[in-house]
């Protein structure tokens, strides 16, 4: 029976989160945890112990670097991070397993078994975002970039300057930019690009800026859904 357990490594950021499913999966009793971290590049796990197992549950920022290297692993994210942008991230870098913090204990086991099948386990309200990113309209990378000093607090005379633009067009795009988002306001878009995450520089997942290599666009797989 020994033998027949699904081997897990869990190498989570958050050292409570990472203790906490250690303990979840170890009692359903048809896992074993070959190797648990906080951080597997400080704690000493290393790629190549990761690479060794099937499937690794870990956090956004580690599973997006991890997916991003190419390392074959099964990955399983457990996070915080709902934004559109993360998750989108993570389904283009061929991730199959996406749940929330507030997932049970249950559902967490149930991801495990599900995405170790070859099946894809993601969270309804995940799901929801994701529909919600591929459906609304798509801001051009200049928007993007007015966006981003939009939300700094900059205005149209200091964006087109920065930008090396005039500030009728800084206007032009801010109106865009607004109507895209549904938003009426400046302050609005900069609520809306906060929540969804849409610009990339504002993504982080526990405390962690995403390495800019997991920028780099895969196509996804068509796995079953089980979630």
């Amino acid at each position: 029976m020994e033998n027949r357990k699904l081997k897990v490594a869990i190498a989570h950021r958050n050292p409570l989160v990472c203790a906490g499913l250690e303990a979840a999966l170890k009692a359903q009793g048809d896992f074993e945890i070959v190797a648990s971290q906080p951080d597997y590049e400080c704690a000493g796990t290393g790629e190549a112990q990761l690479s060794s197992v099937r499937l690794v549950v870990t956090d956004c920022a580690t599973g997006l670097l991890l997916a991003a290297r190419g390392k074959g692993t099964d990955i399983l994210i457990v996070t915080h991070d709902e934004r559109e942008l993360s998750i989108r991230r993570a389904v283009e870098l061929g991730i199959r397993g996406y749940l929330l913090l507030t997932a049970s204990l249950e559902a967490v086991a149930r991801a495990v078994r599900c995405v170790h099948e070859g099946g894809t386990a993601i969270e309804p309200a995940v799901a929801a975002n994701l529909v919600s990113s591929v459906s609304a309209p798509a801001l051009t990378p200049r928007e993007l970039d007015v966006l981003r000093l939009v939300m700094s607090g900059a205005s149209d005379k200091v964006i087109a300057n920065r930008l090396g633009t005039t500030v009728g067009t800084v206007k032009c795009h801010v109106k865009s930019i607004l109507g895209k988002l549904n938003v009426s306001s400046r302050t609005e878009a900069a609520a809306v690009s906060h929540r969804r995450g849409l610009v990339p520089e504002e993504i982080d997942s526990e405390a962690e800026a995403v390495p800019s290599e997991v920028r780099r666009q895969t196509v996804p797989r068509q796995p079953e859904v089980c979630f």
